[in-house]
């Protein structure tokens, strides 16, 4: 119970420090949950009606005939293949890169995946980004998801780190000795767990979380494994188990 609780509350500092970086960024201060979070189960995906700023933020300058047809085109839902390929094709004839129009083929036809909405924002200016992932639509349903989804993550590392560094304690590993030592190895692991996250979990699994500021991230991810290794420090501190050289200061 004590490593569960520690991982929720290293998960609670965790989340709010993402969405008070996100809300300042200009990207929204729902976007942890809403769009970052979810994207583990779930498409996100920009509406259609937001297709022509997305566009615009791209800096693509459709001409006014044709920003009006398409508008009219997604006011009826994703468009039909033929009404897509006229305007991939236009897009093309103004040397837009055809691996771009493709994914915005994507979008147009409600085909786009993370994948393909993850890449598009990514090519785009950071400010220009943020403000994309700003005005998607919060979802009581995506933000409901975002949140369980990343409690019962910090509840499993909670646990993982509490048997790790508990065990490295209890057998006397040098620097273990000690709260500072525990507390160290805390944030030791958080840092691992970013480097999994960064370079061989999320790329594969949720790209949308390649599009957080990495530095924040990092840097949240340090602050989870101080929490949870307090907390685990405290607990040993207070054991009845006979460690009388554990935790000496």
């Amino acid at each position: 119970m004590p490593a569960v609780l520690a991982g929720l509350l290293g998960g609670f500092f965790m989340i709010i420090v993402m969405i008070l970086v996100m809300g300042a960024s200009g990207a929204g201060y729902a976007s942890p949950l809403n769009l970052g979070m979810p994207a583990f189960v779930t498409t996100i995906s920009p509406p259609l009606s937001m297709l022509p700023s997305l566009i615009g933020a791209m800096g693509i300058t459709l001409p006014p005939a044709a920003m009006n047809q398409l508008a009219a085109a997604i006011s009826h839902g994703p468009l039909s293949a033929p009404m897509a390929q006229h305007f991939g094709t236009m897009l093309v004839s103004m040397h837009i890169p055809v691996a771009k129009v493709q994914m915005m083929g994507l979008l147009m036809t409600g085909h786009a995946t993370n994948n393909t909405v993850a890449t598009l924002l990514s090519q785009l200016t950071p400010a220009a980004r943020n403000a994309v992932m700003a005005a998607m639509p919060v979802s009581a349903g995506n933000v409901v998801i975002g949140t369980i989804l990343h409690f019962a993550f910090s509840a499993f590392l909670g646990v993982a780190f509490f048997v790790l560094i508990g065990a490295a304690a209890w057998f006397g590993f040098p620097g273990m000795r000690n709260r500072a030592g525990i507390i160290s190895a805390g944030m030791l692991g958080g840092a691992i767990v970013y480097a999994i996250n960064r370079w061989a979990l999320l790329p594969p699994t949720n790209p949308m979380m390649g599009l957080v500021p990495q530095i924040a991230f990092f840097l949240a991810h340090l602050l989870f494994g101080l929490v949870v290794g307090a907390v685990i420090a405290m607990v040993l501190e207070r054991s009845s188990l006979p460690t009388p050289t554990l935790l000496r200061r």
